[in-house]
């Protein structure tokens, strides 16, 4: 049997890039996937595809910023796969790359909403099933540095989420740790599909299959005692004031 047969996860912003590698590394292992996107529809439908090639998949649409459509998208997924969401991951969230005064409100509240608003909305509905089931996993993404309060005038907006995002990780799995639900969090460094190219001690960026290794180790039962951790996948590079 495969190690996550009969499990149902769901992925955010699953449509390209990381997104797609995760929702289809967890359907290699046997987890339905619910694939998750906003706008891309035809890269969406690239990802089921590719999903359904190992496991059951289901495609869901949903803007992530409004409790209301994600009331709907669990609804909808759950109808669907025929069960509640047992893995959650937390991918979505907008970047901006810009000096702060050059940044406008409806883009600062973008990056906020986007990357800190979906998180606590997504996890809000799963965890009434997963407290009944006694089991669930969550892995939410932050960024390196985040944990670290310094400024950063280029990317102010998104480290105030991601570090929103960090706190709210370590919050939550003390507050869910005796249902037997973990809630932990990545922070990528630099990728190779990232959109800011800077240096790194290794010369080298982050690849998917990294990222992909500390989910699957996250959610092995092994690992329940780890819990509200945040794990950065960097390579040692640590972002700089001029970023």
């Amino acid at each position: 049997m495969k190690p996550l047969s009969g499990k149902i996860a769901l992925v955010t912003g699953a449509e390209r890039n990381l997104g797609r590698a995760i929702g289809i590394d967890l359907a290699r292992q046997g987890a339905q996937v619910a694939v998750h996107y906003y706008k891309s529809k035809e890269a969406a439908k690239k990802t089921l595809r590719e999903v359904e090639k190992y496991t059951r998949g289901h495609l869901v649409r949903a803007d992530l910023k409004r409790e209301n459509e994600v009331i709907s998208l669990f609804h909808r997924v759950n109808q669907a796969l025929g069960g509640s969401v047992d893995i959650l991951v937390n991918l979505i969230g907008n970047f901006i790359y810009k000096p702060i005064e050059k940044v406008s409100f409806l883009q600062f509240r973008d990056c906020i909403e986007s990357n800190l608003y979906s998180v606590f909305l997504c996890c809000r509905r799963v965890f009434p099933a997963m407290q009944k089931k006694k089991w669930g996993r969550i892995v939410n993404f932050g960024c390196v540095g985040a944990e670290t309060l310094t400024v950063r005038k280029k990317t102010t907006p998104y480290f105030i989420a991601k570090t929103g995002v960090i706190m709210l990780t370590k919050v939550l799995a003390y507050a869910y740790a005796k249902d037997g639900i973990t809630i932990n969090c990545v922070s990528p460094g630099i990728l190779t599909t990232s959109k800011v190219k800077l240096k790194t001690p290794t010369g080298k960026k982050a690849n998917f299959e990294d990222i992909i290794n500390v989910i699957n180790f996250l959610l092995k039962e092994k690992s329940r005692y780890i819990n509200g951790a945040n794990v950065e996948v960097a390579g040692g590079w640590r972002p700089g004031f001029a970023q």
